[in-house]
């Protein structure tokens, strides 16, 4: 009896295993993973993480993104015009690079134009396999108020991430 006991907690042990892996927007159970990094992971990623989870469909492809210097909190501006696309980041947590692993993803895109701060031990991001730096504008330092700097910016980046799934077709 003991036996299948320990056979028993062994299964649910790996089950549970199992379905916290499958809880996460990227892993192993997905062909491509893609991280967008940013200064601070608290919009341009943001709106490029929530664009790709909203535009791959069925494509097998997960995402995360994170902070190079460490995570704030998403900007309102960005939970704001991505609701006005029908994409809801108000969820969103701001992390923090080093809560993850390079080896975990195919591709890095780097949002903001800091491809040039991956140095020393962050030098590996630039290493996976696909290396972008899509150097877009930082629309909290350029909004006039009205939102139509985060607005632009969440447009440029739509086209990018609707390039990036091209791209990422192809076998």
């Amino acid at each position: 009896l003991s036996a299948y006991r320990r056979v028993r907690d062994e299964c649910k042990a790996k089950v549970e295993e199992l379905l916290k892996m499958l809880e996460k927007p990227y892993g192993p159970q997905y062909q491509k993973n893609v991280m967008f990094l940013c200064n601070h992971n608290s919009c341009r990623s943001q709106m490029a993480d929530g664009l790709l989870r909203h535009l791959r469909g069925k494509a097998s492809v997960g995402v995360a993104s994170a902070g190079i210097v460490g995570g704030t909190a998403v900007k309102e501006g960005a939970i704001t015009v991505m609701k006005e696309a029908g994409v809801d980041i108000s969820g969103f947590t701001s992390d923090a690079m080093d809560d993850f692993k390079p080896e975990d993803f195919d591709v890095v895109i780097s949002c903001c134009g800091c491809g040039d701060k991956l140095n020393g031990d962050k030098e590996v991001w630039k290493n996976r396999p696909v290396f972008q730096d899509w150097n877009l504008d930082d629309p909290p330092a350029i909004d006039p108020g009205d939102l139509s700097a985060y607005r632009r910016v969440r447009d440029e980046c739509k086209a990018k991430v609707e390039e990036l799934l091209k791209m990422l077709e192809q076998p």
